[in-house]
């Protein structure tokens, strides 16, 4: 029998290699398309608005970054993103460092600092005479001629960031040239007559952070000048802030703050997970809309497969999201199919204590008590506050 099995597999073997020329053909013509290909992430309109991801917090080599504007963009529409923000840090510019040296004869000798790049970190102190020389505008300029390319949004932004201080993204600028100012508070202010929507970056980055009040910036808080908060920042989400972020109106953020490529930072995303994104509730991709969404707090950060916002924007989404039937009964059960039809899952409670999942774009069924009239879901996965998720009904019919 081994023998008839082993006569099998060779003649097998032999019919692959007569064909083996048109099969590696093929492989290699699906292999050259996957360069090409979008992981679309399906998400429902909610109360009209449709929901674009975005990623607003990106670095490049115009700062500290290892890859290209063009690079980011690329990753975002390969990832199903429909906008992103370029936020490169004006204090802090390692790469320049290098290049400095590396294009050291085209720069007049009078500008060459002792054969160093000069104010490329002034984290903690104020820039010489020469202040910053660079062209801030230049990594956006970048990003948006591959965006176009692609029909992905681009926003202007810049992280303004000042050690103990605090870091803060700035988007919607109109001239990043013209924000810096040694004086934090300054710099904000320079980005809000802008028409800049602020937010706070990494709020509890420091480990040591005890506190649920953001470390070093109540009174830039109390002083109106944060429109918003990042509550997700790469692999970290900050739980004790999610309370005072809804109640304080806050808009909520989650991003990747990617410095390196985007597939070592999340290197399953669109299998299990997706990247960190803040979904923007908006009628339009446009700066006008998207501007409008963010002032109107209409964000909700995701996470890991958590997401944090508004409880009636979380609860609105999902009941967007999914569908609820009865497909069966028994004499005490009621089957009840519930179906995802966005690509976000969900992890659900129901009758106080039962609980299950429904993956994106699936179904699960639930056993239900027989004679209830509305099926009450909790998502588990969705916070408007810390430990706390909506409650979504559905009338069972």
């Amino acid at each position: 029998m081994k023998r008839g099995k082993l006569l099998l597999l060779i003649a097998f073997a032999a019919t692959i290699s007569t064909t083996a020329t048109a099969q590696l053909s093929a492989v290699r013509k699906i292999f050259s398309k996957t360069r090409d290909q979008r992981n679309e992430i399906i998400l429902p309109k909610v109360n009209g608005y449709n929901i674009y991801k975005a990623d607003l917090h990106l670095h490049t080599i115009y700062s500290d970054g290892d890859v290209t504007p063009s690079i980011r963009v690329s990753e975002a529409w390969a990832d199903g993103l429909d906008i992103i923000a370029i936020t490169d840090h004006m204090e802090y510019r390692r790469i320049e460092r290098d290049m400095f040296q590396y294009m050291g004869n085209y720069i007049r000798e009078d500008l060459r600092g002792e054969g160093k790049a000069v104010n490329t970190n002034v984290l903690n102190t104020s820039p010489d005479e020469r202040g910053l020389l660079v062209d801030f505008n230049v990594g956006y300029n970048r990003a948006k001629a591959k965006a176009d390319e692609l029909g992905l949004m681009v926003i202007r932004g810049v992280e303004i960031t000042r050690g103990k201080l605090g870091d803060y993204n700035a988007i919607f600028t109109t001239d990043n040239n013209k924000l810096y100012d040694p004086n934090l508070e300054t710099t904000i202010r320079n980005a809000r007559s802008q028409g800049a929507f602020i937010f706070h970056n990494h709020p509890q980055y420091r480990k040591n952070t005890k506190s649920t009040m953001p470390e070093h910036c109540e009174d830039f808080y109390a002083k109106g000048l944060i429109d918003g908060m990042e509550l997700a920042n790469n692999r970290s989400y900050y739980e004790r802030l999610f309370n005072y972020c809804m109640e304080g109106g806050y808009t909520p953020f989650a991003n990747s703050d990617a410095h390196n490529l985007i597939a070592l930072r999340y290197p399953d995303a669109g299998k299990d997970y997706f990247r960190n994104m803040t979904l923007i509730l908006a009628k339009n991709c446009d700066e006008k809309s998207i501007h409008k969404a963010l002032k109107e707090r209409r964000t909700i950060a995701y996470h890991a497969n958590m997401l944090i916002g508004r409880e009636d924007l979380l609860a609105d989404l999902f009941r967007a999201s999914v569908s609820v039937e009865i497909v069966g009964e028994t004499s005490k059960v009621l089957k009840v199919k519930v179906t995802n039809h966005s690509s976000l899952p969900y992890s659900l409670r129901w009758e106080g204590k039962r609980e299950g999942a429904v993956y994106g774009l699936s179904a699960t069924v639930l056993n239900v008590r027989k004679g209830t009239k509305e099926l009450i879901i909790t998502p588990t996965n969705m916070f408007y506050g810390k430990g706390k998720s909506p409650k979504v009904a559905f009338k069972l019919n």
